[in-house]
């Protein structure tokens, strides 16, 4: 992975192809001129899973308690004794 910003463009050359991206890329990489943002990838990846696996926790939990939660407002659900 690396950061767009940092990959060299000239100004009006627009057109993208797999094989023109590997070309401009190739030298560039060898040359070590590109900055690998794999970390910040994974960490991004990390925390979007995190978030995910809380709102499935808290949706369980307003559940089990009779409320519940579709993403908008609460609403109270009826128990059954």
């Amino acid at each position: 992975m690396v950061a767009p910003s940092s990959i060299p463009r000239r100004s009006g050359d627009r057109v993208k192809t797999d094989r023109r991206d590997a070309m401009m890329l190739a030298p560039l990489a060898r040359s070590g001129d590109l900055t690998a943002v794999r970390d910040l990838v994974r960490a991004r990846e990390d925390a979007v899973r995190e978030c995910r696996n809380a709102r499935h926790r808290l949706k369980a939990l307003l559940l089990r308690n009779g409320i519940a939660y579709a993403g908008k407002r609460v609403q109270q659900v009826a128990r059954t004794p």
